[in-house]
């Protein structure tokens, strides 16, 4: 009694009790609205995944396409002119033969 008359206020277990569980309550929504972002991201994150992953294979596909290109071009020049593809791999062996006297 002799606090009560000090501080002029009174203390009830019941208003503690109402604000430990406001605060619990509190923590618990934080706690849910937390894991709910962090779902949210795990799906993102496997969403990115799933886009790097089409974008490499698509990547993929395409250089290997622009590579049969190339070497298409490169043997229907070498049908198209196969006297200067001669003369071409004869001067390159010439120089790869100066080089490792």
């Amino acid at each position: 009694m002799a606090d009560e008359k000090s501080t002029g206020k009174r203390t009830l277990g019941v208003v503690e009790g109402r604000d430990s569980i406001s605060e619990e309550a509190k923590a618990a929504a934080a706690e849910a609205t937390v894991n709910e972002q962090i779902e949210a991201l795990k799906t993102e994150i496997s969403r990115l995944k799933e886009s790097a992953g089409l974008i490499a294979e698509g990547t993929g596909q395409l250089a290997v396409a622009k590579a049969e290109s190339l070497r298409e071009e490169l043997r229907q020049t070498i049908q198209a002119n196969p006297l200067a593809t001669l003369a071409g791999a004869a001067f390159i062996g010439y120089l790869c033969g100066l080089r490792h006297r």
